[in-house]
């Protein structure tokens, strides 16, 4: 599972004392189309359950960080999505799975029959895990930082023209991710209304290249890191009531140089537009629609061989994908576990053309949790 796409993120904004509504933390958007489709009524409006009416100010000084926190009920997997206000950090885990059981050739499936007819070798499932820590603080009002450590988990079945059936493995640390996000408009305090945030993030090459199986190297998508230094720019519309919420973001993937293998991975793009509605103080669903593509490897793996196997291929990998994802948000409000959050966020792809003939996804599943203190 690739670390952008992985997916996104999370946190917490904790809200100032003030006299005003106590309103959600937002979620975000840019992109021009994006903002046109969520101001369009992608966020639909809903009447908020256990809360004093919109048109009665409610005094925050008595709520404590947790009654804060409780008001941000929020989709997952959006990368650099959340803020905090001075003074706060965030200490979070999630567990990604990703599930691939068919081929594709653009966006036709194609049958293990067809592809063994090209190659000696055809993919039959595939499984991507991923864990995640992750740690953000925020060392001003106007800025927070954010780090993302994570461990992959893979495995692949193969099917040959002689009708063994091999499975690889892989798994080790994946690339270090890091990230800045950087408030450009808006009152990052305030319990509503409209924001801009700059995202300036990097990874570092800490994931391994080099995974094999008896002696041969593993296929690119097998491969635990990059092998370079790759700058993840990005931009975050952010928008909330006292109702929902909704936003979109543009995320980019830049990759500088060739590996120790002298290749480098394609460039990424990703565009993210979703909304969320609290239906009671502790409980939120969200939808959200997650647009990926990739382009293809800028050189080669001497070590493997595009006509055995097309996952060998570097001309092949590249394509597009389109995610309907719902989400399920969970907030804590009493018990020991009080403060804590807990999302839940899944779906399948509704559009999908890939160079192939290769695997494709068939559905995808994301575990989240997060704890915020200052």
């Amino acid at each position: 599972m690739e670390p952008n796409s992985s997916g996104a993120y999370w946190s917490e904004r904790l809200a100032k004392p003030s006299t005003r509504t106590v309103s959600r933390a937002s979620l975000g958007r840019l992109a021009v189309t994006c903002v046109a489709l969520c101001s369009a009524g992608l966020a639909p409006a809903h009447a908020e359950l256990g809360a004093a009416p919109a048109s009665k100010p409610q005094d925050l000084t008595g709520l404590s960080l947790e009654d804060l926190l409780h008001e941000d009920i929020t989709p997952i997997n959006v990368l650099g999505s959340h803020t905090h206000l001075k003074g706060g950090f965030m200490v979070g885990y999630r567990y990604m799975y990703m599930d691939m059981a068919h081929n594709q050739d653009g966006t036709r499936d194609v049958s293990q029959q067809e592809v063994l007819s090209q190659y000696p070798v055809v993919h039959t499932t595939m499984t991507m895990q991923m864990h995640m820590a992750e740690l953000m603080y925020a060392p001003t009002e106007w800025a927070t930082v954010m780090a993302m450590v994570p461990y992959a988990d893979n495995e692949m079945h193969h099917l040959t023209r002689t009708g063994e059936r091999p499975t690889t493995y892989s798994s080790g640390l994946g690339d270090l991710s890091f990230m800045g996000l950087f408030n450009l408009w808006g009152n990052p305090s305030a319990p509503t209304g409209q924001r801009l945030v700059l995202n300036a993030g990097f990874t570092a090459p800490t994931g391994a290249i080099d995974e094999s199986s008896a002696g041969k190297p593993l296929e690119y998508m097998m491969q635990l890191g990059s092998g370079t230094w790759d700058l993840n720019p990005g931009l975050t519309y952010l928008g909330d009531s006292d109702l929902f919420s909704w936003g979109a973001q543009v995320l980019g993937t830049t990759r500088f140089g060739r590996n120790d293998h002298g290749y480098r991975l394609g460039d990424r793009y990703r565009l993210s537009a979703w909304a969320d509605v609290k239906v009671t103080d502790w409980f939120g669903p969200s939808v959200r629609l997650d647009w990926h593509a990739w382009d293809k490897i800028h050189g080669a793996d001497p070590g493997m061989n595009p006509a055995r196997n097309p996952a060998f291929d570097a001309t092949k990998q590249y394509g597009e994908r389109l995610d309907l994802l719902f989400g399920l948000n969970f907030y804590v409000p009493s018990g020991f576990l009080k403060g804590n959050r807990f999302s839940l966020e899944g779906g399948v792809p509704v559009y999908q053309n890939i160079g192939g003939p290769t695997i494709g996804v068939d559905w995808l599943l994301t575990v989240a949790w997060n704890y915020t203190f200052r």
